[in-house]
């Protein structure tokens, strides 16, 4: 059977388009591009709708909500532009300081050295909603591990007497270590960091973020080119939570100054206030492996590194993510799908594949040799709850992951990463 790998042409709103389809109008994307070898295909596990290049996907989990509609960060910025202005008619409002901040037990000092608190900066712990540690009576920070299944809360013991709290012998197998993966690059020495923001910054200065310079993660793009460089985003994320609207106008101004033997000056990028969390999610799973599980944790001990969780949690408080059928629910992008040749693993010359166009969560079906075959669209999964979200100082069955604060933060962080894994595993490139 003739082997069959087609190329296509995905879709990226248009600035044009987003108008219309913030209307409730129509919902268009756009490109991405050159498929992958046959080799990569999975055929043990293959079964009929099978999306090129796929493994196993990660489980479900909040995806569906339930709720419709779209709500995307290209959605939120055209919500609140007009069609010929580049700043919105109103402010995000008040930023007062947390009044749940614990203070900085654990925050770091200085970018680019091993900081804080040893029990903060390793260990899941427990945290308020905006994400700040909920010390004990002694004033420590309680770990949270796992048993049968479930969070538990552990406190540490002095058993010395001498006023150093450490981890029970018995909790010592238990205790659930932060992973950073490939965001360990935020320890870097803080030159590194700067440099990598004068390289994004370069590549926008004098932009004001528009729709149409997003993919359908929230990643940013210039020229056709996505800015995917982690480092790059995790600099942009940093300068994104510490930058301000200097001249009242609903733009935040995403800035650094330069200076080498072609001169010297400012790199300044206009981001609307409306979107900044939304777009900040986008930049943290940039910054992220593809197929990490993040956790509450993991987006304040790199923001911690980034000297930027202060700001973080105070741009919490007021912060509600709208979860991934809202955000993403309208979205749709083009994948490779294998319809035929699954039967046979070791032949992959008849194996075919045909492009079609999937909504991020509610999938598509397309239609081979007279059958009908599904093909799934993300999987997301649902962020493991560390949060006492009713501040009694315990994780129990009133501790739900709800959409606002720092888990529905991580949530949306989350969901843009397994956006970002499936365009990366099933489309082709140009």
């Amino acid at each position: 059977m003739k082997n069959n790998q087609l190329q296509f042409l995905a879709k990226r709103l248009t600035l044009a388009a987003m108008i219309t389809a913030s209307l409730g109008l129509i919902s268009v994307n756009s490109s991405l591009a050159v498929a992958d070898d046959h080799g990569s295909v999975d055929h043990g596990s293959s079964d009929h709708g099978q999306q090129k290049g796929s493994g196993s996907k990660r489980g479900e989990g909040k995806g569906a909500d339930g709720r419709g509609g779209a709500d995307s960060v290209r959605g939120k910025i055209l919500s609140t532009m007009d069609d010929d202005s580049d700043a919105p008619a109103w402010a995000r409002g008040n930023r007062e300081l947390n009044p749940h901040s614990k203070g900085t037990q654990g925050k770091p000092e200085g970018a680019g050295s091993k900081k804080g608190d040893e029990y903060g900066d390793l260990w899941v712990i427990l945290r308020d909603d905006n994400g700040d540690p909920i010390l004990d009576a002694n004033g420590q920070v309680q770990p949270v591990i796992i048993v049968d299944g479930l969070p538990v809360v552990v406190q540490l013991t002095d058993p010395d007497g001498d006023g150093h709290y450490e981890l029970p012998a018995e909790y010592a197998d238990a205790v659930q270590e932060v992973e950073l993966g490939r965001s360990n690059v935020t320890r870097a020495p803080s030159h590194v960091i700067s440099h990598s923001l004068e390289e994004a910054l370069s590549k926008l200065d004098g932009l004001t973020l528009t729709s149409d310079m997003l993919t359908e993660a929230g990643m940013l793009i210039v020229d056709g080119a996505t800015i995917d460089s982690p480092l790059e985003n995790l600099a942009l994320y940093q300068a994104l939570l510490t930058s301000s609207d200097t001249n009242n106008d609903g733009l935040l101004e995403v800035s650094v100054d330069y200076s080498g033997e072609g001169g010297s000056g400012t790199y300044t990028f206009l981001v609307p206030e409306s979107v900044q969390l939304d777009l900040a999610a986008s930049l943290l799973a940039a910054g992220s492996d593809k197929t990490a599980s993040l956790t509450v944790d993991r987006v304040i001990t790199v923001s911690q590194f980034l000297e930027v969780d202060d700001e973080l949690s105070t741009l919490l408080a007021n912060y509600v993510y709208d979860g991934s059928s809202i955000t993403y629910g309208a979205t749709t992008t083009w994948i490779n799908v294998q319809v035929d040749g699954m039967d046979t693993p070791t032949d992959l010359s008849d194996d075919i594949y045909q492009s079609v166009e999937v909504n991020l969560i509610t999938g598509a079906t397309v239609t081979y040799d007279g059958q009908e075959i599904f093909v799934p669209g993300v999987s997301f999964e649902t962020v493991p709850n560390t949060v006492d979200e009713n501040n009694d100082g315990i994780l129990d069955t009133n501790d739900t992951n709800d959409l606002d604060g720092i888990d529905g933060f991580t949530q949306a962080t989350d969901d843009a990463l397994q956006i970002i894994e499936f365009v990366h595993d099933y489309s082709v490139e140009e």
